[in-house]
């Protein structure tokens, strides 16, 4: 049974995160419900962050759930991962899948420690991380330090986007998902 069309699908909106398409929604209870409920063998769910391994500027991360491996949501650079180093000061990453793991770095942190990814209030405008089967990564973190620091995490946007008296909702362009 064919759950899911490989076109591209709208989920959700900048703004006003409950989407209008409610279909790519119902596909991934759909998933979970056949592979958890039924014995199923699909992949039901994104990229699940499972380890991270540091070897000099660089932290690769591992995860598991990647389907037929990992992709991103548009053809360009993965843009959504920030990293810090002992310091705490967090830097956009540059982000390169290689097979099914994400090696994060930045030129800005010599000796990197953690890593955040979709780590804002509202991630959708950033270049996300997705299975192949199309379906999302969940954010995640790995340090265990405080969530918010006022006036200390300025490269993390935490900010709500604030909604224009004239706005109009509009779903975004997310990959399709396929069983």
């Amino acid at each position: 049974m064919r759950l899911a069309e490989r076109e591209i699908q709208n989920t959700g909106d900048p703004i006003l995160l409950h989407p209008q398409n409610k279909k790519p929604i119902g596909i991934r209870h759909a998933l979970l419900a056949l592979e958890q409920t039924y014995g199923k063998s699909v992949v039901s769910r994104g990229p699940g962050f499972r380890k991270q391994t540091v070897k000099g500027s660089r932290i690769t991360l591992h995860f598991d759930s990647v389907g037929t491996g990992l992709m991103s949501a548009k053809p360009e650079k993965i843009n959504s991962f920030a990293v810090a180093g002992a310091d705490r000061k967090w830097h956009w990453a540059d982000a390169i899948i290689k097979y099914n793991t994400v090696i994060i770095s930045s030129p800005a942190v010599a000796v990197p420690v953690a890593v955040r990814y979709a780590w804002a209030m509202n991630p959708s405008q950033r270049n996300l991380l997705y299975n192949k089967e199309g379906l999302p990564a969940s954010p995640f973190r790995t340090d265990d330090w405080p969530l918010f620091r006022p006036g200390k995490d300025e490269s993390i946007d935490v900010n709500k986007p604030k909604k224009p008296s004239d706005y109009t909702p509009q779903d975004w362009t997310r990959p399709a998902m396929t069983p």
